[in-house]
Formats: structure tokens, sequence, C-alpha cells
């Protein structure tokens, strides 16, 4: 199967999950802009995030909450046209956008997903990889969201969660916003994900990936 088949069936089997499950849940819209800031490049250091992950040409991705897909179109570019991303999240407008720069960039590889409130829509065995950036305080119940996201994974996949830290910070949104560390690593450990790593060159934000526990 080539790759442009490969991505066109994964899609129809997300449309077909997403068309079963329903959308009988709030409509929400955000302002893309706020996550394109150019200044956000010094403190995101996108670049060597992505680097520290380890993802690679033809490898797939899923940005949960990707938004305007500040991290989505850096993550098409590295996975290359063998690679794919898919961008899940609940703001359609915020797809909308994507949809359109992904276009203006030429970035072929990129599938938005609009998401349910307690799942990506995602097939199973379909990623390398799951990314987290600023999405965890949006998440209800955090547990079941992260325990249900293990039969996505390849073998050997691996999910990534940056957030910011639950401090006062020059950068970020008050703390009472956030989600502590010692949080996120509690609930995936009572999810069935165990640390693999920590990387500590962001300011402002943890950087936690994590493998399955079994």
């Amino acid at each position: 199967m080539t790759g442009s088949i490969r991505k066109f069936a994964l899609l129809l089997m997300t449309m077909t999950i997403a068309l079963q499950a329903g959308f009988a849940q709030e409509q929400h819209q955000y302002n893309p802009e706020q996550f394109e800031r150019a200044e956000r490049d010094e403190w995101q250091k996108p670049d060597e995030v992505i680097k520290a992950m380890g993802l690679k040409e033809g490898q797939s991705i899923a940005d949960i909450g990707g938004g305007s897909g500040y991290f989505s179109r850096r993550f098409a570019k590295t996975v290359g046209e063998k690679g794919v991303v898919y961008t899940c999240d609940i703001a359609t407008n915020l797809l909308e956008y994507l949809q359109a720069k992904a276009k203006e960039e030429e970035l072929n590889n990129i599938v938005t997903v609009y998401a349910a409130l307690d799942r990506p829509m995602l097939p199973p065995a379909s990623l390398d990889f799951i990314f987290f950036c600023d999405t965890n305080h949006h998440l209800e119940n955090r547990v079941e969201y992260y325990k249900g996201l293990i039969p996505l994974l390849r073998q050997g996949g691996r999910l990534v969660v940056v957030d910011w830290q639950k401090r006062e910070q020059k950068v970020g949104p008050p703390p009472s916003h956030n989600v502590a560390r010692e949080t996120v690593l509690d609930e995936m450990k009572q999810a069935g994900w165990k640390l693999e790593r920590e990387e500590t060159f962001l300011d402002y934000q943890y950087f936690m990936i994590f493998e399955p526990a079994r």
C-alpha cells in the first residue's frame, strides 16, 4: 500500500469512527493567532522539543489539542511525505485555520480530526507518537483519557507531555489554570503509563516522555 493510499485509508477510518460517535458536543472556538505569536518560538523552543522527542521521517504522530498547528506543521516537515500528522481538536475554527495554513505551506501529510471530548477519534495501532502541549487542563477525566490512548500506539510508541509549570511565571497562564507536573505523573501511572525520561531545557514548562507500563 503506497503512502498516499495508506493515509487516505486511515482518514476514512477516522471519519467513520467520528460519525459513529456523533458530534453532540459543545462547539468551541478560539483565536488561532494567540497560538502563533512570533515571540513564542523563544520560550517554546519547538525545534529543540522535536529533536529531543526523536521524531523521525516516515513516522506518524497525533497532536492532541493541536489547535492552530503550531507544532503540527513542524511535525509534518520532520516526518515528511511518508509520515502523517493527525491534528486532533474540538475547535472547528482552529482546524479550518490549520487546513488553510497547511495548503499554503504545501504540507500534504496533515490530517485534521474533529475530536470528541473523551477521545481523539483515531484508529488503533496507528501512531508512533502522541503529543500534548498545554492541553491537559482541557481534559475532564484525564486518567481515562490517557488510558484510552495506549491502544492507539504501535510497538515502541511514546507519549509526550509539554505543559506549564504550576507556579507564577512571566510567561503563560496563572497557576490555577495549570496541571502540576506531579499530578500528571500520578495520573499517568494510574492510566498504565511509566515515565521513560524527562527533559529540562524549557524554562516555563515541564517536558516528559512516557511509554506504556506493560
